[in-house]
């Protein structure tokens, strides 16, 4: 246990006064207030919670200890990378890993295990080899242990450390896709956690609006209660799914908005403010009962009024699939480009000349630009990160960075190229699967959508209908009370709760998509706006055929 905290990177006095006995204490205080003032089962819930509040507290060390292995292995592949490519220049041991050490945005939590081994190196003045075994026995990451091992015996075997690393970028990047591979497969774990979520939650709300013909409940109560029991669920399921998901964005993170981000921001203004302007007139109309629009389903009205949110969502996802294509013929541009540097000694403003000539899809323009910028012979390390940033990719940005780096350094542009391109190749391959994974989800997403509102909307009509026979039996008021019958006065309100239930359902789902697949997060609108079309053409004709099935005078809207 103590050697598990210290791993963690936890004081184990602080651990133990800060978490541990807080949480001892409140436990205690739990159940002593379970045994004095309630009994049965309430009794036991609070001894359950007492006892998970200290699980976790005692589990705290291992979570931590689990999430920092999923950060370090998360960014193998940037790191060995951004290793090997700096490795080829001519710095030193100690200014490779005090670059590495500054690169917090980058390596995330490899950047702080990087800086461990330069203050093993600089101020404990410990060799290379020793420091990467020292650091192997401590770091949560058996992949990255199992790297500084064998770091360490090439070291002390007297082999270069350039032709080590530049070996050992199959086998990290192997350990990567091994990685990947399993947070794939988690993903299927989660689509399957997600249906089963749902399915049980859509049962429980169609369950929640027949419980007050059995129990002395109202049926706007157990409304709130299941939408209440909806929200927590689908929150936490979304808490779960980020909380285990790899880093792998898409979009840049450069500080400044690209012309391309400002497109997208344009295009939400417009999109929002249609979306309130056509709310509002429908509403309107709906209200005063202006014709023809009073005739038009109100699940059908709410979905028009929010379709103009897909303009936003249609426009970003065209974006997006640009930077797909970007990053699909970038490796190829890279290798092109290093292997004619090489051959021409180092004029990299030539070669980008001559491959401006060439067609490389989406990605033609933003080589133009670089190569102006490099013409003008500034500032090349700029000209490359702008380069990066106006791409919108992630990759791109990075790993373009990582080639300038390098050559600035004075490293072999043709050996980097190779690096870089071979790893990024690797990288979209890997991410193909993950869209493919995606993609199933979106369909399972809609189909969930369908079978809630089909759900909701089919139980609230039987209620009504269920509601309506007692009432026109003229059932005496003693039996009506023994039986414990609520007949339903305000269904419409019901009604408009539950349709709210499959608007924040189909919110969820949107910004659930985009946090699996990593692309931009607009185009949850689209996803949005086709979900709640579902949802509302599925509710209403689930309203229709029930009502003509059981021959009830329901009103349709």
């Amino acid at each position: 246990m103590l050697s598990v905290i210290i791993r963690a990177g936890l004081n184990p006095k602080e651990y133990f006064i800060k978490i541990v006995v807080p949480s001892f204490i409140v436990s205690i205080l739990l159940i002593i207030i379970a045994i004095k003032f309630f009994s049965g089962v309430i009794l036991y819930l609070f001894i359950v919670l007492a006892l998970l509040i200290l699980g976790v507290a005692l589990a705290y060390p291992y979570i931590l200890l689990d999430n920092l292995k999923n950060k370090i292995n998360e960014r193998l592949h940037i790191f060995i990378t951004k290793f090997g490519t700096l490795s080829i220049t001519d710095l030193n041991r100690k200014d490779l890993l005090k670059i590495l050490s500054e690169e917090k945005e980058e390596l995330g939590q490899l950047a702080e295990e990087s800086r461990k081994l330069y203050v093993l190196v600089d101020k404990w003045s410990r060799s290379l080899a020793e420091a990467c075994r020292f650091l192997a026995q401590r770091t949560p990451s058996p992949e990255f242990a199992d790297f500084l091992d064998r770091l360490a015996f090439a070291l002390d075997s007297g082999e270069d450390l350039k032709e080590f690393l530049i070996k050992e970028q199959d086998i990290v990047m192997d350990d990567y896709e091994a990685f990947y591979n399993r947070v794939l497969r988690s993903l299927d774990l989660y689509k399957e956690l997600y249906v089963s979520a749902m399915t049980s939650i859509s049962f429980l709300l169609a369950f929640a609006i027949l419980v007050p013909f059995l129990m002395p409940f109202s049926f706007i109560f157990m409304a709130v209660a299941g939408v209440f029991l909806f929200i927590v669920t689908e929150l936490l399921i979304y808490i779960v799914i980020k909380g285990r998901l790899p880093f792998d964005r898409l979009w840049h993170t450069g500080e400044k908005p690209t012309d391309t981000d400002k497109k997208l921001n344009k295009w939400l203004r417009i999109s929002i403010l249609l979306t309130v302007l056509l709310g509002a007139i429908l509403g309107y109309a709906y209200y005063i009962g202006l014709q023809p629009i009073a005739k038009i389903p109100y699940q059908i009205l709410v979905a028009i009024a929010f379709t103009p949110l897909a303009i936003c969502g249609i426009i970003s996802h065209i974006e997006e699939s640009k930077v797909k294509r970007k990053e699909f013929v970038f490796p190829e541009f890279l290798r092109s480009l290093g292997s004619s540097v090489a051959a021409k000694g180092g004029g990299l403003k030539e070669s980008l000349k001559y491959l401006t000539l060439h067609d490389f899809g989406p990605l033609t323009e933003d080589l133009k630009r670089l190569y102006k910028r490099i013409a003008l012979s500034i500032d090349s390390n700029k000209a490359w990160r702008y380069f990066g940033f106006e791409s919108c990719s992630y990759l791109i940005q990075l790993f373009s960075d990582m080639y300038a780096r390098c050559t600035y350094l004075g490293g072999d542009p043709k050996i980097a190229s190779e690096i870089i391109s071979k790893n990024f190749k690797r990288i979209i391959q890997l991410r193909k699967a993950k869209y493919q994974s995606v993609q199933q989800f979106v369909g399972i997403v809609y189909g969930l959508g369908g079978g809630l509102a089909l759900a909701l909307f089919s139980s609230l009509s039987v209620s009504k209908a269920i509601s309506d026979i007692y009432n026109s039996m003229n059932i005496p008021e003693t039996v009506v009370n023994i039986i414990q019958i609520q007949p339903i006065t305000n269904a419409q309100l019901v009604e408009y709760i539950f349709f709210i239930t499959l608007i924040i359902y189909s919110a969820f789902s949107g910004i659930l998509i985009k946090t699996m697949d990593g692309g931009h997060k607009y185009v949850a609108f689209l996803h949005f706006v086709i979900t709640l079309w579902i949802c509302a053409v599925v509710a209403y004709i689930t309203k229709m055929l029930v009502i003509k099935l059981l021959g009830t005078g329901v009103p349709i809207y």
